[in-house]
């Protein structure tokens, strides 16, 4: 049963890669698309009108700034996409080092992306892939009901056609719920991983008393849904230290730290 999943999970994968592929190979025109194998032929007018734009990139990481999901590796691509069909990119807007899981209106720079748009400053928001814009659902899903509902236009190069025809919509949300099972599957191998180097009583660093290391650790696994006590441990495991120079972390030190209020390490159960 296991490996049944494991393969249809890899043909959705592969089938909407080809999908990907296909929409993005046109030039917006008429398009041709094959989705999950059934043949479609669809209008398309809107993408070849003069837009001002407005680029948005997100990195969680580290490693995604480093790899070509960098800042500038986003923009680069919505602004390449933007002159080959004749659009403005009128501002670039960009969230570093915020996870996905973060809520829209915690984010400052889609925040004010969405204000300049609720202005009329622009008329569309672009960003690479539909992860950029979330790893939940139903976030995902109800920006694009907002854009649809204030009139501006809210598009991802891979899914190209927006949420404007059915089959668009499907594959946007397709792509936002791939998007949240890989967020919750990193989390859950995070989890694993630091669940066993604490019963083996292994830390992954030295250890070392850098607040603001902490806070960003904490910050990030917060907003991964990770509990206070699973802060608590990876801190320890990461070798991190309390305020007071402690290795153990407890939830209520976890929670001062979150909140920027001091802490004196105290256990509170």
């Amino acid at each position: 049963m296991l490996h049944l999943r494991r393969c249809i999970s890899s043909e959705v994968h592969q089938a909407v890669g080809r999908w990907r592929q296909d929409m993005c190979k046109h030039s917006y025109g008429i398009v041709h698309s094959q989705p999950l194998g059934c043949a479609l032929v669809h209008e398309q007018t809107y993408w070849t009108e003069e837009k001002r734009v407005i680029s948005y990139a997100r990195v969680s990481t580290g490693a995604q700034a480093a790899s070509g999901l960098s800042i500038e590796a986003q923009h680069r691509a919505v602004a390449d996409a933007a002159a080959s069909r004749g659009w403005q990119v009128v501002s670039c807007i960009s969230d570093e080092a915020v996870s996905g899981a973060v809520p829209v209106d915690e984010r400052p720079g889609l925040n004010a992306a969405l204000g300049q748009l609720e202005r009329d400053e622009a008329d569309m928001l672009v960003a690479t892939r539909v992860d950029r814009l979330a790893r939940n659902t139903l976030e995902t899903l109800l920006l694009f009901d907002r854009a649809d509902r204030a009139g501006w236009e809210l598009l991802t190069l891979d899914a190209p056609e927006g949420v404007k025809t059915h089959d668009g919509r499907m594959l946007v949300e397709i792509l936002a719920v791939i998007a949240a099972h890989e967020a919750g599957a990193a989390r859950a191998r995070t989890v694993a991983a630091l669940q066993t180097a604490r019963r083996s009583g292994r830390r992954l660093g030295r250890p070392n008393r850098q607040p603001e290391e902490a806070r960003i650790l904490a910050a990030q696994l917060h907003a991964d849904g990770c509990s206070l006590r699973e802060i608590a441990a990876a801190l320890e495991v990461a070798g991190i230290l309390t305020a007071t120079g402690k290795f153990t972390w407890h939830h209520s030190s976890v929670a001062a730290l979150l909140t920027n209020t001091p802490s004196q390490d105290s256990h509170t159960g």
